[in-house]
């Protein structure tokens, strides 16, 4: 049933399976939040009349191309952090297998009536060379999936399964050449069991329980499954303050502490070494927070089940501490914080004790040290607390450091400094926008009208604040005056 946002076009069909590859193709929505009943969508398809930064691209496939980089920018209240949360909503109910009770409220308030509306979801992603377009609809108000369904976008779109209201599945009809009686049998007692389980709880999603732990004849489509769900699991990374990292690998030994206080350094931190120093688990339950403590013991479960090694590294920054939890092929685990020294000081500082910018930074210390080279990385004000030149600084490190593999970063800002052609391509930059009745509009750069006049020594940025191409608040200061009786002088 090909009743989907992403109508399966020409450049869908290009996107044949090949060896490698992680990346994320395009996401659409509708009715949530401040996106009402026209679906907005982020296309990491590269143009093909662009030649600028051609290393920021990496082949799909038959002449098509993923982006690196999408950065959004938008006014205040425009709907940009409502782009991570699509991404977020996705993630988290693919991992638990069911709509989040928080999405509840999440339908679309602009204007009246879409309580009872579909809201609608859909990724196209690439893991191991395998394109997939996956997707859910639902009533959040009633937290009830309405239809689910993954496809196979290799030499021409195929079904993999599609999910409906009442639970039941229906199956690709070429499901591999390695399909056996076996494997149906284990199949369908998979979708039996689903079924009478969405009966009594509509919020649940198949390709949580037909993917998670699940392990198929090497060959066959079935793998799919499991290689779909495994990308949200592996290969997408939300980076949110507060939370614990999805990725840590410089944490883990003292040379790339090192390495990272170099990088620091050359921020002008002032920050010239890092070190952790060990705390019982029973101190670490003192420092931190409940909820946070609950979100960290999670993850360390998560971590161990699905490691055969048994090994995991999480760190999480409370805005005062910054804590890592370690354990090596299923040793105790390990709880340390991390202690900062500062060029012409011998004391030791607290994460704490750092500025509001330094304390950003870090976040980007797990990107730019991140050891996976098949990540897409999500970030929310990526220039909050940062000046102008730093989030300039860490744009280009990201494009240079992951030159080599299938990186990608998407990331919300309201820095225009970037907004150069020394940083992105024109089809890099996105703006969102609310139209007359307050819902949520997406375009990219590269398709306003007036672009194909810029030139590639243009200030665009300068031309994005004077309002050329939207996305900018609209201001009143008269309107605000009058609201503190005052008048203009």
């Amino acid at each position: 049933m090909l009743n989907r946002f992403f109508r399966f076009n020409e450049v869908d069909c290009q996107l044949s399976s090949r060896q490698g590859g992680y990346m994320l193709i395009k996401l659409s929505c509708k009715n949530f939040r401040s996106i009402g009943s026209e679906p907005i969508a982020l296309d990491m398809i590269a143009s093909t009349k662009i030649k600028m930064h051609e290393n920021h691209m990496r082949p799909l496939g038959n002449n098509a191309y993923a982006l690196r980089n999408a950065a959004i920018y938008g006014g205040n209240a425009a709907g940009k952090s409502n782009i991570i949360r699509i991404l977020s909503l996705m993630q988290a109910a693919v991992m638990n297998g069911f709509i989040p009770q928080m999405a509840s409220q999440e339908f679309c308030r602009a204007g009246s009536g879409f309580e009872n509306h579909e809201s609608v979801f859909e990724l196209q992603f690439e893991k191991d060379g395998q394109v997939f377009d996956y997707g859910f609809s639902c009533i959040l108000n009633k937290l009830s999936v309405q239809s689910e369904w993954l496809y196979d976008l290799g030499d021409a779109p195929r079904l993999l399964f599609e999910r409906f209201a009442n639970g039941s599945v229906s199956l690709g009809d070429d499901l591999g050449a390695g399909y056996n009686e076996q494997e149906e049998t284990r199949l369908s007692i998979y979708t039996s069991d689903f079924t009478g389980q969405a009966k009594q709880n509509p919020s649940l999603l198949f390709l949580s329980a037909i993917g998670r732990g699940k392990s198929f004849e090497s060959g066959t489509r079935l793998e799919s499954f499991a290689r779909a769900f495994n990308w949200f699991a592996e290969n997408l990374l939300i980076l949110v303050a507060g939370q614990p990292s999805p990725t840590s690998d410089f944490y883990r030994d003292d040379t790339t502490l090192d390495q990272v206080a170099e990088v620091l350094a050359s921020f002008d931190t002032g920050v010239s070494a890092l070190a952790k120093r060990f705390i019982s688990l029973d101190e670490l339950n003192k420092r931190l927070d409940p909820s946070l403590l609950a979100m960290i013991r999670n993850l360390m479960t998560q971590s161990t089940q699905n490691n055969l090694k048994n090994s995991y590294l999480i760190t999480a920054r409370t805005g005062k501490e910054f804590v890592g939890i370690e354990s090596s092929g299923g040793s105790e685990p390990q709880a340390s914080l991390l202690e900062i020294q500062h060029s012409g000081s011998r004391s030791l500082f607290d994460f704490g004790d750092e500025s509001d910018g330094t304390q950003r930074l870090f976040d980007f210390m797990d990107i730019l040290f991140s050891k996976k080279a098949d990540a897409t990385f999500v970030v929310d004000e990526i220039d909050r607390s940062l000046h102008p030149m730093l989030t300039q600084q860490l744009i280009d490190l990201f494009n240079k450091s992951h030159v080599n593999d299938t990186c990608q970063l998407v990331f919300t800002t309201h820095e225009s400094a970037i907004m150069s052609f020394d940083y992105l391509r024109k089809d890099e930059i996105w703006f969102i926008d609310r139209n007359e009745i307050g819902t949520s509009h997406l375009y990219s750069l590269d398709d306003f009208a007036q672009v194909g006049k810029v030139r590639t020594d243009s200030r665009i940025d300068k031309q994005y604040l004077e309002g050329r191409y939207g996305g900018v608040p609209c201001l009143s200061s008269v309107r605000a005056l009058a609201a503190l009786n005052q008048k203009e002088a």
